[in-house]
């Protein structure tokens, strides 16, 4: 889903036709954004089997990107290059020695690795394994059994991040060993390893910058000089810390030190995240953490004060897995999505929101007497419909949230539709009408309409019901009686007209001529 800063919704997909979705992100390609998800099976061993997609801004499927060969590509990453390449996660089943963990010598575990592919082609220009570089020993990931099979493999490694530096180079990050690893871009060699049983640095923090446990999401910033990541402490079962933290690690690779420069925890609560995160540096250095398993996101100034708090679930419920975000970014987006405006009628309220539209600041009820038109497109004034019958303003609004009501009253004509309008006024849609006649919802309802009289005491009630039942031949007719006077009817019209929002001329021109009414 896409949230505005002020935790709005403003998009959510449909995933049913994806499987489970992961790793929604805003990324660039040859100079168009995109947005970019994962969606496929996650139940397999704590990784994913699916596909990768890119949508446009109008939120329409451009791409299916798989993995290369007969894998499938992991949930953990799919990352743009500045070189018109993506980096892709993925896991196969491998053949390892396991006697050192008291597993059997002819085992077979899940082989962590990682492919670059040529976004335009999708050829494969680079991979890596774990498997040619690290032993079964170097995990953390206790061995309760399992990689007796190609069936049943043990994951001893699992890859969760791929970054690139202009160098060429990539910096992974693997949960099991507890370690961030350097990679040479040709060789495939590692350079040095952060962290874990085969840590190259000198810690000059007193531990603190490489004591990082089951982390995710390693990225380089500053010229290659520092590195952030979610240290989560904990996994399934097993909490090795009191909370979870966003890390900024000064890395100085001539010296081979270490240094913590940054931590970021929840001042709130010690929330421990058994799975999942995310840290972001945002271009004016703030820095976003998502906690992954729990539904929570934190954005802090560069010096770690709190500057935004986000709960997407109560506490109560934390490491429960009812919501996750696995990671969540902050970024720079415009949607225009390719459907209209939805719109639902109850009772004398319209009801619209417009899926992904990231420009709606004001909303439009019109009404009219006929429900075919022409010229309802983006950026039309007048919008006529086919016999000539122009479409009226009812009511103008600001958009509040991700659904804005609109009223109407007893003299809204048949057909209702909404149009939404930007900043400055120009029109980016209108909704489909017709689909629910105001007459017939006024008319299919009981209208009760109040007025007190001059005299003081009595409430005049007005009851309009209308029924017809035919049985036997027989017709059988229920008549009412009205005693609200016409004046007392006239001038609660008037004072439904006073609470109709009027727009200035300029608005008027546009959106159609006529006259407002309730």
């Amino acid at each position: 889903m896409i949230l505005d800063q002020a935790g709005n919704l403003v998009w959510t997909l449909d995933g049913r036709p994806y499987g489970e979705t992961y790793n929604l992100n805003v990324q660039e390609w040859n100079g168009e954004q995109y947005l970019t998800f994962w969606g496929g099976d996650d139940t397999v061993g704590g990784h994913g089997q699916g596909y990768y997609y890119m949508f446009d801004s109008s939120y329409t499927q451009v791409r299916q990107i798989s993995a290369v060969g007969p894998i499938k590509g992991d949930l953990h990453e799919f990352r743009f290059t500045r070189n018109g390449t993506a980096l892709l996660s993925v896991y196969e089943i491998t053949p390892m020695d396991l006697s050192s963990i008291g597993g059997p010598s002819s085992g077979w575990v899940w082989d962590g690795a990682f492919q670059e592919i040529d976004l335009a082609t999708g050829n494969l220009l680079f991979t890596w394994r774990s498997s040619d570089h690290y032993i079964a020993n170097d995990t953390y990931h206790r061995y309760s059994g399992g990689g007796d099979s190609a069936s049943s493999p043990f994951d001893y490694f699992h890859i969760n991040s791929v970054d690139k530096d202009e160098k060429g180079n990539y910096l992974i990050s693997a949960r099991y060993t507890h370690s961030v690893t350097y990679i040479d871009g040709q060789t495939g060699d590692v350079i040095w390893q952060l962290g874990g049983k085969r840590n190259n640095f000198v810690d000059l923090s007193d531990g603190h910058a490489t004591d990082f446990m089951w982390q995710h999401d390693a990225r380089w910033h500053d010229n290659n000089t520092a590195i952030t990541l979610f240290d989560n402490g904990a996994e399934s079962g097993v909490y090795s810390s009191e909370q979870s933290r966003g890390m900024r690690i000064a890395v100085d690779q001539i010296a081979m030190t270490a240094t913590l420069t940054h931590e970021y925890t929840n001042p709130n609560t010690q929330i421990i995240s058994s799975s999942q995160g995310s840290v972001q540096v945002l271009d004016n250095g703030n820095v976003l953490l998502g906690y992954g398993y729990n539904g929570v996101f934190t954005e802090f100034d560069a010096e770690g004060r709190v500057l935004c708090d986000t709960r997407l679930e109560p506490s109560a419920r934390f490491e429960s897995g009812d919501v996750q975000t696995y990671r969540v970014q902050k970024a720079k987006w415009v949607g225009r999505p390719a459907t209209k405006p939805d719109i639902k009628v109850e009772g004398s309220s319209v009801w619209v929101s417009w899926n992904g539209a990231t420009e709606v600041h004001r909303w439009v009820l019109q009404d009219a007497d006929y429900a075919e038109m022409d010229g309802a497109e983006s950026g039309e004034e007048g919008f006529e419909d086919e016999v000539g019958e122009s479409w009226h303003p009812v009511q103008t609004v600001e958009k509040t949230g991700f659904e804005t009501e609109l009223r109407f009253g007893v003299s809204t004509k048949r057909y209702v539709r909404v149009l939404a309008l930007d900043k400055e006024g120009r029109v980016l849609g209108a909704s489909e009408p017709g689909g629910t006649s105001i007459d017939d919802e006024i008319r299919n309802s009981t209208i009760i309409l109040g007025h007190r009289l001059k005299d003081g005491d009595a409430t005049v009630l007005a009851f309009m019901v209308c029924a017809a039942l035919v049985m036997s031949g027989v017709t059988i007719v229920l008549a009412w009686r009205s005693r609200l006077d016409k004046i007392a009817y006239q001038k609660l019209l008037d004072e439904e007209k006073e609470d109709v929002v009027e727009v200035g001329e300029e608005e008027e021109r546009l959106l159609g001529r006529g006259e407002w009414r309730s």
